[in-house]
């Protein structure tokens, strides 16, 4: 059974992880990995709105995950908002 993950848990992790210096991981940058808006982070921080056991395990994830991992998940978070036409081809 996945556990649920209070406000506090959920931006402590963001922001250890951020002054870790890895991703500088703002509400902004973790609500386009999460694919939410930045005041949905903002409920769940605050603690207005429970954060449910998947995204308690994303979390979990951001706060134990190598920073290659991060990295990757990020620059696929960016390509994924900014749609096909920002992918490029490479010849072959």
């Amino acid at each position: 059974m996945l556990n649920r993950l209070s406000g506090a848990e959920a931006r402590a992790i963001r922001k250890g992880r951020r002054l870790q210096g890895t991703l500088k991981l703002t509400q902004e940058r973790l609500a386009l990995l999460f694919g939410v808006d930045t005041r949905s982070v903002q409920r769940w921080e605050a603690g207005d709105v429970p954060i449910d056991a998947r995204t308690a395990l994303a979390f979990r994830f951001i706060a134990e995950a190598p920073q290659e991992v991060l990295d990757r998940l990020w620059e696929d978070a960016r390509a994924a908002r900014a749609g096909p036409a920002a992918e490029t081809v490479r010849p072959s």
